[in-house]
């Protein structure tokens, strides 16, 4: 939001409040807004175009995701992604993911196996041209695709709950140089495990890619 709204009324409200929510989350994963940086009402309400009231309830629901700390004299700063919360999100990735696994080998259509190898063939192409921003894109539809057809809607729904935490987890990892080929080749056994419908396999395989994924989230964040 760059412009004031052309009205506030009770059936719009909601809505200025989602989306001044939505930009100031965002902009903390994309390190926009950065740990330690501090959040000033009025500063950010003239940047985003609106009133201070829906910018104020944006922070208090921030305050609650852990995004951002009040500390004394009524200063906000954004908290950031600290070490223990990536631990605790990669640990609830692993337990929604690998669970989605046997459904996933159930449920799955040739046509989305298809697309799932087309998909693989790109981040091959993407890797070994070192294009981050396409390959980030590439990964996300890969794993969109593979947890979309469990066909268990609200555990698709919780697994999507982590989405911007996923992006930014992928955008750190699939940075680094010696990542890349490894993530590439940790995708291309997944998938071939849910080819021979090994189950044990793929959810085994599941496992060691977040944990690799983590580990090298942590190294990155030194």
């Amino acid at each position: 939001m760059t412009a004031p709204m052309a009205s506030f009324d009770l059936a719009n409200a909601r809505t200025i409040r989602e989306l001044v929510h939505e930009t100031l989350r965002q902009a903390i994963f994309d390190g926009e807004l950065k740990d330690g940086d501090r959040l000033v009402e009025k500063e950010l309400a003239q940047r985003l175009g609106v009133s201070r009231t829906p910018v104020r309830e944006a922070i208090r629901k921030l305050e609650s995701e852990g995004l951002i700390e009040y500390l004394p004299r009524k200063y906000v700063v954004v908290r950031g992604i600290t070490p223990e919360m990536a631990i605790e999100i990669y640990a609830i990735r692993e337990a929604l993911e690998v669970a989605a696994i046997p459904f996933v080998i159930q449920n799955i259509t040739a046509e989305e196996t298809s697309m799932l190898h087309d998909l693989v063939a790109q981040m091959r192409r993407l890797t070994a041209q070192g294009s981050v921003d396409e390959l980030l894109k590439v990964a996300r539809e890969f794993n969109d695709t593979l947890i979309a057809s469990s066909r268990m809607p609200h555990l698709i729904k919780l697994i999507g709950t982590y989405q911007e935490y996923q992006a930014t987890f992928r955008r750190v990892t699939l940075s680094r140089e010696l990542r890349k080929p490894s993530a590439l080749q940790e995708h291309e056994a997944i998938l071939q495990a849910v080819d021979e419908k090994d189950a044990a396999r793929a959810e085994q395989l599941m496992r060691q890619h977040l944990r690799a994924a983590r580990e090298e989230y942590l190294a990155a964040l030194g």
